[in-house]
């Protein structure tokens, strides 16, 4: 089985589509209960949905922190 790699070397943990389903989630409301989304929370939830089965919080920080500094970005061209 061949993973992606990111820009480390590293096996990409999630792919696009799974990136795309946990930050749709993180922009909804948390769970009945909860005021606010935890890393913890998410990555919980994340396997509670079946989007990934398994998921580190600090996965998750990563995945997120990279998605916002893109949005800071200027289109190339």
């Amino acid at each position: 089985l061949h993973h992606a790699a990111n820009h480390r070397g590293q096996p990409k943990l999630l792919d696009g589509h799974q990136e795309a389903e946990i930050i749709a989630l993180r922009l909804g409301p948390p769970p009945p209960g909860f005021a606010n989304w935890t890393l913890r929370l998410l990555a919980e939830q994340a396997v509670t949905l079946d989007i990934v089965e398994t998921v580190s919080h600090e996965t998750l920080r990563r995945t997120l922190k990279k998605i916002t500094s893109r949005r800071g970005r200027s289109p190339i061209g």
